[in-house]
Order: structure tokens, then sequence, then C-alpha cells
């Protein structure tokens, strides 16, 4: 068994008679761990010994060394630890402990700072949110302890309270709204595939961790920010939509055109590659007609973008990227058609190649073995494996093109994906405190010792225990000890 003692280090110089609360916990490997939050006027008697707040309860005292007290007077007083001072030592001495074995021959007495231990964090995040895995670091639970004790200190204004509940169903009307409305039976079973509704499902799971409340607020104001400038500086917002439309399209037009001869240099097959463009040329012109007849519904598109921003920015950048893939439907119909007859040549051209040699894939074996074909055989593969073979360099450069198409729409995605979850998942708190050097990473506590001049013990039954004290400081602040 082992003893340690969290004391904050101005109690540690302190040259006042004191009663002393905090807590006591026994961890799982024997260890007896004192934690010391606070410290009030000495004041024996029985308001002193059960003084319990949320969080605190009646530890011990720092009394005066002329206090001749026996180990009977401690009990009766129900201290668990006392401190005694005097003129001639510049910090209080450890006099006696509530729990001392026969076994235990070292005790370690650990000064902190208040401030550092409140504004703790692991990996930008506070460790109130940490989860119940972390629990076995004393430093952890001392952190949350002072936390507790500052909020408990906090005066609670009854009107302040009920204002910004008020408040709070004000700004949460829209999202509530939304709810309902994408929840509903019929339009679930139409947004449950779009971008939106996977953003809503994902915002709603941060939102009841309570983890990201700094982020839900800046997503919360730059989407009203951006709401603001689409409706004040944009008079038509629709209106750009159909032109970048008409744009896309004459686009493809255009790289429609530039296969039709002999792009960098290849000499492509002429009755295929006017059948591609005869029939890529009516799927846009249907898409165009289709666009020209939704017009009216497609301007007030920006509208609704703009209108997304009471829900937050993330909620625009969601309803953006499933606007680029209606857009973008045509060219990836392009894409899936060159792809799937690619992928029917290239798997004719290795079936009928080993036709053409003579040889078959035997399933049952699992190998490549020979075969005699017949003449009428070998005839019509040869014939089927030239036409494909020819075929085949037509159907690869389409392929080739509308798959970059299809990569560089895809990356645009993932662009707005990677900024629409990091906006939710940035741990903005820390980056807040730290950029106000309020912060301090569990990384950057360090335990210095610190040497008394004189080697500080604890008498118990004719037996010394030895007492080790310690200071924890983090790694930017030099010891003021």
């Amino acid at each position: 068994m082992s003893i340690k003692i969290y004391l904050p280090f101005n109690y540690y110089c302190r040259k006042k008679p004191t009663n002393l609360y905090g807590q006591v916990q026994i961890n799982e490997d024997n260890v007896v761990v004192y934690y010391v939050l606070e410290a009030l006027d000495l004041e024996f008697g029985d308001k002193a010994i059960n003084h319990v707040s949320s969080n605190t309860r009646f530890l011990g005292s720092i009394l005066n060394g002329d206090f001749n007290a026996d180990q009977s007077q401690y009990l009766k007083f129900n201290m668990r630890l006392c401190f005694t001072y005097n003129s001639s030592q510049p910090n209080i001495t450890l006099v006696y402990i509530g729990i001392t074995p026969e076994y235990l021959k070292h005790i370690k007495l650990i000064l902190y700072e208040k401030q550092i231990m409140r504004n703790m964090f692991i990996g930008g995040e506070s460790v109130n949110n940490q989860d119940a895995a972390c629990n076995d670091c004393d430093f952890l639970e001392l952190s949350r302890l002072a936390q507790a004790k500052v909020d408990t200190q906090k005066p609670t204004n009854h009107t302040i309270k009920r204002i910004l509940y008020v408040l709070t169903l004000i700004a949460d009307s829209p999202i509530t709204i939304f709810k309902y409305v994408v929840e509903n039976v019929f339009v679930n079973s139409i947004m449950i595939h779009t971008t939106i509704y996977k953003h809503f499902k994902e915002w709603q799971a941060t939102c009841d961790k309570r983890t990201r409340s700094a982020n839900i607020a800046l997503d919360r104001i730059m989407g009203m920010t951006l709401m603001l400038i689409l409706f004040s500086l944009a008079t038509q917002p629709g209106d750009f939509l159909i032109p970048i439309s008409h744009y896309v399209i004459d686009e493809l037009y255009s790289l429609l055109k530039v296969l039709e001869g002999s792009p960098i240099g290849l000499k492509l097959n002429i009755h295929l590659n006017n059948f591609f463009l005869d029939c890529f040329k009516y799927h846009i012109e249907l898409w165009s007609t289709f666009l020209d007849f939704i017009e009216p519904l497609v301007r007030q598109v920006f509208l609704a973008i703009g209108a997304f921003g009471s829900l937050g920015l993330t909620f625009q950048i969601a309803l953006l990227v499933d606007l680029i893939s209606v857009i973008g439907l045509h060219s990836h119909c392009f894409y899936i058609y060159t792809k799937v007859l690619y992928n029917v040549e290239r798997k004719g051209l290795s079936v009928l190649w080993q036709v053409v040699r003579g040889n078959r894939f035997n399933m049952l074996k699992g190998r490549i073995e020979s075969h005699n074909y017949m003449n009428r055989q070998l005839y019509l593969a040869t014939i089927f494996f030239s036409a494909i073979l020819f075929l085949f360099p037509t159907t690869l450069v389409y392929y080739i093109v509308f798959a970059a198409l299809k990569a560089l729409t895809f990356a645009t995605l993932s662009i707005f994906e990677f900024f629409r979850r990091k906006l939710l998942n940035l741990p903005l708190e820390g980056c807040i405190k730290w950029f106000i050097k309020r912060c301090v990473d569990i990384e950057c506590l360090q335990i210095k010792d610190v040497s008394p001049h004189e080697k500080a013990c604890v008498i118990h039954k004719n037996h010394k225990i030895n007492v080790s004290v310690y200071k924890i400081q983090t790694t930017q602040t030099e010891p003021n000890m």
C-alpha cells in the first residue's frame, strides 16, 4: 500500500490555522489518494467535521506547531490529515495521517497549481469529456474534481437561466422543424440516400455527446453569416445555378467535339466513335431539356441553401454536395456506360485469347489447360477476338476520359466532405484555450522533486515514515520554488 496526497501549492506555504476539504479514494492497486481541493479558516466542531459540499468532505487541518495533540485528539476531530507550521521553517510539515499501516514506509506529497489542473486537456478535449477508461490516472481525477469545484462555486441566477433556456429553444427551433420533416415516413424514404440526411445524423450524434459545443456554436454562426450574405448581396442567388449548369453542358459538348477527331494523335474507330458521340450528345440534350423544364424550381435552390444557414454551415455544405452530384449526374452516367463496355470488352479479350491459343479454363481443377476446339469454334473466336481488339482502343479512350472526369468530381466532393467533418470534429475548445495560453495538455505535465532543508517524516508507533515532496509543473514554465 502507498499513499499520495495532492495539495495546492499555496497551502504548502500557508501560515494560518486552516481546515482542509477534498476527497479520498482507494484505487484498485491499494493506493490511497487524498485530493485536497479547498481550505477554510480553522473551525473545530460539528460544522467543520460534517462540512460536505457537492464534491468535498472534511480531511484535516493545518495547525500551529505549538498544538500539542496526541493521536486521540486527531481522532476526536475526525482528521485524516494534519499539517503543522512554525516560524523556523518556510513550509508546513505533515505530522499525522489517518491510514498508516505497519508496512508503510513512504508517503508522497504532491503539490499542484489549481489553475493548471482546471485547464488540463487531453488531445484537445476537456478532461470531463474523457471516458471511464481514463479514470485510473490521478491527474485526470484531480482535474475533474477541481473543475467540478469551480462549477459549484458559480452563482446560479434563475432569471438568466430562464432567458437562456428560451433563447436556446428559439435557436433550436429550425433544427427541430428539420428533424420533424426528415423523419416523416414519405420524406425519409427519399432523403435517406442524400448527403444532407447523412450529415444530419452525424450532427445529431455530435450534439448528443455534448463534447463539441463550441463547434456547434461556430457552425451555426458561420451558417447564419453566409445566409445573410446570400440574401443581402445577391439579389437573385438562384440565377447563378442555371448558367453554371449550362456551362457544364457546354464543356461536355466541347469535350465530345475533341473526341470526335483524333485526340492526342490517336486514330479511333470511326463507326464506334460516331455511335458514342450520338449517344452521349442525345443524353446531354435530354439533360439540358430537363434543366430547362425544372428551371423555376432550380432557381430557388440557392434560397434553400441560404435558408439552411439557420441550421449551420455544415448543412449548407452538405446540400451543396448533393447539388453538385445532381449537376454532374449525366457525366456520372457516361462513366457508368463506358465502364460497363470496357469491362465487357476486357473480359471478352481475355477469354477469346485463351480460345485462339487452344486453351481453356477448367473450373473443376481451377487451372488453364489445353483443349481441342473444332474449326468453326476457332474461326468464330478469331473473328470476334479481332473485332473486339480493334474496337477496344476507342472504348479505352472514352473510359479514361470519363473516369478522369468522375475522379475530378469525386475529388471536389471529397474536399467539401473533409471540411464538413472537420468543422464538427475539430478540437476547437482546446485550440482556443491553447491560443490564449490557458490550456495545459497532460503530456506537458512533469513531476519535480522538491528537496526540503530537513528530511520530513511522520512518526507512527515509534517508527518513521519518510515523506517525499514533489511538485506538478508544465514543461513551458520553470519551477518557482
